[in-house]
C-alpha cells in the first residue's frame, strides 16, 4: 500500500478530481488510485446519496442562505450572474452538491469523479485530471460492458457527454476537457487502468513536491 504523504511528497492530503468522457474507464482508474493510496472514491451517485443524507435540502435553498456565503457562493457568482428569479432548482442542487464536496474534502484525501470538483475545490490541494478516448473505442467498450447495440451505445455516449459538457460549462465558465482547466489530460486508448492511475500519481507527485 502506498503512503500518501511519502508518495506525493506533500504534508497535506491531495484530492484527485477526474472529469471524463463516457466510456473512458474512469471508475476503474479512480478505484486503482484509491486502492494504491487507501483513500475513498466518490462518484456522482455517492455524492447524490450523501446529499440525501445531509440536512441540506436543495428545494429550500435561497441565494441569501448563510451556508452559501463564502467560497462556493463567490465562485459561482463570478461565473454565473443571476437574479433571485433565475435561481432555479438545478442551481440550488449544484450549490448543495458543492457544499457536500467541500465537506468531503475536509475529511482528507479522496478521488472524486465529476460534479465540477476541480472548480468547486479551488483552494484545496487538488490534482485535476480529464480522461479522453477515441469515440469508436469508447463505443466498443460500452457495447462490451453493458451488452448493448452499437446504435444504443453511440446514443448513450452522446447524451451523457453532452450533459456533462453543458453542466460543466454552465456552472464553471470553463471548458470541459480544455487544457487550462486540468493538470493532466490522458487518452486512455493506449493504457490500461493501472497504467493510467500510475501516470496520474507520478504527475501529482511532481506537482506537489516541495
Amino acid at each position: 500500500m502506498l503512503n500518501l504523504n511519502k508518495w506525493l511528497g506533500a504534508h497535506r492530503p491531495v484530492i484527485f478530481t477526474i472529469d471524463r468522457e463516457h466510456g473512458t474507464d474512469a471508475m476503474k482508474v479512480a478505484k486503482r488510485i484509491a486502492d494504491k493510496l487507501d483513500i475513498p472514491v466518490y462518484d456522482e451517485q455517492i455524492i447524490d446519496l450523501k446529499l440525501l443524507e445531509s440536512s441540506v435540502d436543495p428545494n429550500c435553498i435561497k441565494k441569501d442562505d448563510t451556508f452559501l456565503q463564502g467560497t462556493i457562493y463567490d465562485l459561482y457568482r463570478e461565473n454565473y450572474s443571476y437574479s433571485q428569479e433565475d435561481f432555479v432548482a438545478t442551481d440550488a442542487r449544484f450549490l448543495a452538491n458543492a457544499k457536500i464536496l467541500r465537506d468531503l474534502a475536509k475529511d482528507g484525501a479522496a478521488v472524486i469523479l465529476g460534479k465540477c470538483a476541480n472548480y468547486v475545490l479551488k483552494g484545496y490541494d487538488t490534482f485535476n485530471v480529464f480522461l479522453s478516448c477515441d469515440e469508436t473505442l469508447r463505443i466498443e467498450r460500452l457495447m462490451a460492458r453493458d451488452h448493448i447495440s452499437q446504435q444504443k451505445a453511440r446514443g448513450e455516449l452522446l447524451k451523457i457527454d453532452t450533459r456533462r459538457k453543458n453542466h460543466y460549462q454552465k456552472y464553471t465558465g470553463g471548458q470541459w476537457g480544455g487544457p487550462t482547466d486540468y493538470d493532466l489530460i490522458i487518452n486512455t486508448a493506449y493504457f490500461d487502468s493501472d497504467d493510467v492511475a500510475n501516470v496520474i500519481l507520478k504527475c501529482s507527485a511532481l506537482k506537489h513536491r516541495q
